[in-house]
């Protein structure tokens, strides 16, 4: 999710499914221009029953990362998401793993690559 200085927002895919490879393959998240807000959108489910947003921490490219939301997705049954703020200190670092923790539970390590 790109939030735009005018409070704009866009969606912007971070896989596309490659015909040749047969599968899907990153792409490279875009920080954009310095005003720009980037968040990392993941889903799981268990979030919405974390005792509070202080107990829900995440860790890209080894960095502590802001987490601005974990709770219930809102329109899908059981859906839960995590809004995960994309500092600028990550521009060029390439392929990071992002860490998702909450009430001292660790997701499942994922990747992604930061253009």
């Amino acid at each position: 999710l790109r939030t735009r200085a005018n409070g704009s927002q866009s969606y912007e895919p971070v896989a596309q499914f490659d015909v040749t490879q047969n599968r899907f393959v990153a792409v490279p998240i875009d920080l954009g221009v310095e005003s720009d807000q980037v968040f990392l959108i993941l889903y799981g489910t268990g979030l919405r029953f974390r005792s509070s947003m202080t107990t829900v921490n995440a860790r890209v490219g080894g960095a502590d990362a802001a987490v601005n939301f974990a709770g219930a997705q809102g329109s899908l049954i059981g859906l839960d998401q995590a809004n995960v703020r994309l500092s600028r200190t990550l521009l060029g670092r390439g392929e990071v793993d992002i860490a998702l923790t909450a009430d001292g539970k660790t997701a499942n390590v994922v990747k992604a690559r930061i253009k």
